[in-house]
């Protein structure tokens, strides 16, 4: 879905970006403060060619910015994606070792399965949830990575904004945008509730998000497949520690799990 309006990155800089990660520094101090969102989404999108030469497929993508405050804290109406590698899309239920994800917090979000292909970048809100195939509760794994310098915005959005992996639950009644954005929260860590609240409360309509990451995808040269798994923006996200049973419960969708090792 490439095309002349596709931004580009200088070739050198996605090289030196790539040598960095390979010695650990995903924030290197040389990048810092000198790259824009463009330029930090099309060095994500190096990072995941480099990563998909090697065998790595693509299962799944987070939206970033899915909240007013978030974006108001930006200053910029925009949607970053950040990919997902299909072996860590787990089923509720996985077991997540904390000594292989460096300072592992976990999110509550709603999670989409995509059911066809979309290739038109000008769909609408009205129209996205025909090719999505369901919806669940979902975990969003993050990984508190680390580099030479600490990293901005811009920097994290090359390093996937933070994102380990997804959890899913049991598919769940995919009904309106409505439904979706009523549906109410609660999150639980060893049966104790740490949090409750309604999806609008938090995040925006979640069918205008599906549709800013297909416009913002295509911007790049991408699209979102059958059978991938959306994220859409997060209600809580809490630290974790190994024994933690986390269970998320989304009203009118079904429950996640995850345990932490």
């Amino acid at each position: 879905m490439s095309n002349a309006d596709t931004p580009t990155v200088d070739r050198r800089i996605a090289e030196r970006l790539l040598a960095s990660r390979a010695d650990g520094d995903h924030f290197p101090e040389w990048m810092a403060g000198t790259i824009d969102l463009d330029q930090a989404l099309q060095l994500q999108v190096a990072v995941l060619d480099d990563q998909a030469s090697r065998g790595m497929k693509v299962g799944g993508w987070k939206v970033g910015l899915t909240s007013e405050a978030s974006r108001q804290k930006l200053g910029a109406d925009e949607r970053p994606f950040g990919f997902v590698p299909a072996e860590r899309v787990l089923e509720s239920g996985s077991h997540i070792s904390s000594a292989h994800v460096a300072g592992l917090s976990i999110e509550t979000e709603m999670c989409f399965t995509i059911g066809t292909d979309i290739d038109d970048a000008m769909i609408t809100p009205d129209r996205v949830l025909e090719h999505v195939a369901s919806v669940s509760a979902g975990f969003e794994l993050n990984e508190a990575r680390t580099g030479s310098a600490t990293p901005d915005f811009f920097s994290m959005v090359t390093d996937c904004l933070t994102n380990w992996g997804i959890v899913y639950g049991a598919p769940g009644e995919l009904v309106d945008a409505a439904s979706l954005s009523a549906s109410e929260i609660t999150m639980s860590r060893n049966g104790e509730e740490v949090f409750r609240g309604v999806s609008s409360d938090f995040v925006d309509d979640h069918t205008i998000s599906l549709c800013r990451l297909v416009e913002q995808l295509a911007r790049h040269g991408l699209m979102l497949r059958a059978g991938q798994r959306v994220i859409t923006g997060a209600f809580a996200r809490m630290p974790t520690a190994p024994g933690d049973h986390w269970v998320g419960d989304f009203s009118g969708i079904g429950i996640v799990e995850a345990h932490i090792t």
